[in-house]
């Protein structure tokens, strides 16, 4: 039993704090242990595809309540689910005697046994064995919905949360804890879009039980037993100076219900449009005429200001059924993003012709990216396809560390480079950006992170390279100061967060911003970088 005041440490999503009672998510109802059929092999697979059917059906109806933001996980997670190839292993399984919900499950085994070892498939073998969960579940006839209270408050506390999980959360779910899980994690993701205290990747919360009342305190990254509104770490008042930030402030987005909401917003303009978000459910490629109708309803429904617009960043963890991009052993090293160009040039080409389109038919400024560039001869490559099909201002995502010491040498070729700290600290760290247990290493104010983004700002600069950050850590408005003090020239948030980035980017001139990132640079590790840099951004709000 843990003691009163005792505190339990993680990392902190949001900037609001919750008090509530502790509820554990309880495990499931049991599956039927594995079994053999009677021998109806022809009813055994009617009874897998009226299954997986209806999970799909399942997971549409999910997506809907959860919202724009789970859109493209319950889109892959239905792509997986529905994979043909998964089918036909557990077909195999079915001729072997086993009975349909036994089949599926031994099938996502056998892939488990083949990639074992890639991280990033390890990864979604966790959202795989879900599924697979829920077939089996749905031919056994029992209901894996999560018992979680409707009326109350409380916080909710699991080893880590699925994206069909998270879709099931009801208005008593007033603050999350899980044991797993990092700042990129589906769980992190979901409570900031939707402003619910969350602390992640906190080991200690497996001794937390129902009844406990607990302080989440995002802002000291901790959970404290029988904590009160008095033990709250005090969020920084981020008090505008001036009408506008120091640095634009742009917003993310992936479809058309993306960039109405954005619109809303105080977003000057649009810093990361995902286009892949619009594929993960194509069957077959579209033509450049449906592309280029898509493309300017969404150019005329966003914020004013500039849009750029990232081309498909297709593979790994985000398949693209049209663009057959073969077996990889570890899809995040393989082929993904720009890498496509050798075996579907047409389709990019495709794409920014589309995109020419429809900015001349919204009148809208277009800037467009590469994602996942490498090498000095992928960018000139694609700066230079850009141009043939567009009027655009071109660049390309930093997201590798090699392209980091080859951002001089382009010099002329490009007329922007935008950040995306996610994959940049997937690479830097050789840490898998979806593996639950290597979150801390993907911690935005990592000192190593902290020094290759101050590279980049300042390299961009000297080659007359427009520079912004356009990853999760952007929507952090402490950490959107540090970029801003890096001499990043924009920074593009989650919309929810722009305007509370806005505000630190008003309260703060250009200079005390660099003394803020000069600050955070003296942590030797994570939460030594953080502490010093709110220390000095405390100081500076109190002058």
């Amino acid at each position: 039993m843990l003691d009163s005041g005792t505190i339990l440490t993680g990392m902190g999503v949001g900037l609001g704090s919750v008090a509530a009672e502790v509820f554990r998510v309880r495990p499931v109802a049991s599956l039927p242990k594995a079994a053999k059929h009677s021998g109806d092999e022809a009813l055994e697979l009617e009874s897998l595809k009226t299954a997986i059917a209806a999970v799909s059906l399942e997971m549409n109806d999910l997506a809907e309540k959860a919202g724009e933001t789970s859109a493209e996980i319950f889109e892959a997670l239905i792509m997986l689910l529905e994979d043909e190839e998964l089918f036909e292993t557990a077909s195999a399984q079915i001729s072997q005697g086993w009975n349909a919900g036994t089949a599926f499950i031994n099938a996502v085994e056998e892939y488990a046994d083949i990639f074992a070892g890639d991280t990033t498939f390890e990864e979604r073998l966790n959202d795989i064995r879900d599924l697979a969960r829920r077939v089996a579940a749905s031919i056994a006839g029992i209901s894996l919905g999560l018992d979680i209270p409707t009326t109350g408050r409380f916080v909710i506390v699991g080893e880590d949360f699925s994206p069909a999980d998270t879709a099931q959360f009801t208005q008593a779910v007033v603050g999350v804890v899980t044991i797993q899980g990092g700042p990129t994690s589906h769980t992190a993701i979901i409570c900031r879009s939707k402003s619910i205290p969350a602390v992640v990747s906190c080991q200690q919360a497996k001794d937390l039980v129902d009844g406990m009342q607990v302080l989440v305190d995002p802002v000291g990254d901790r959970v404290v037993v029988d904590g009160q509104e008095s033990d709250i770490t005090e969020a920084l008042s981020f008090i505008a100076k001036s009408e506008d930030p120091i640095i634009p402030v742009r917003a993310n987005i992936g479809s058309l219900e993306d960039a109405i909401a954005a619109s809303a917003s105080a977003a000057e303009g649009v810093g990361l449009f995902r286009t892949e978000l619009l594929y993960l459910s194509a069957k077959t490629q579209p033509t450049k005429q449906s592309q280029a109708t898509s493309y300017t309803e969404i150019l005329k429904a966003a914020p004013a200001g500039p849009i750029v617009v990232r081309t498909i960043d297709a593979g790994s963890d985000k398949p693209v059924p049209f663009l057959d991009m073969g077996d990889e052993e570890n899809p995040a090293l393989g082929v993904r993003g720009f890498r496509l160009i050798e075996n579907h040039r047409d389709f990019i080409v495709d794409q920014l012709e589309s995109l020419e389109m429809a900015r001349e038919q919204s009148g809208r400024e277009v800037w467009v990216m590469a994602p996942m560039v490498s090498t000095y001869s992928e960018a000139i490559e694609f700066a230079a396809l850009a141009r043939e099909s567009g009027n655009f201002k071109v660049g390309i995502m930093v997201e590798t560390p090699s392209i980091v010491y080859q951002i001089a040498q382009l010099a002329g070729a490009l007329d922007f480079i935008s950040v995306g700290t996610n994959d940049l600290s997937q690479y830097l760290f050789a840490a898998d950006r979806m593996n639950p247990s290597l979150g801390a290493m993907l911690n935005p104010w990592q000192p190593a992170l902290l020094r290759a983004l101050e590279q980049i700002a300042a390299v961009s600069q000297e080659a007359g390279v427009s520079s912004g950050v356009c990853g999760e850590s952007a929507s952090d408005p402490a950490f959107a100061v540090v970029l801003a003090g890096m001499g990043f020239q924009s920074v593009s948030s989650s919309r929810s967060q722009v305007g509370i980035v806005r505000q630190a980017l008003s309260s703060v001139t250009k200079e005390q911003a660099k003394e803020v990132f000069e600050a955070a640079l003296t942590g030797l590790d994570a939460d030594q970088a953080k502490s010093a840099a709110l220390a000095a951004l405390a100081a500076i709000s109190a002058k």
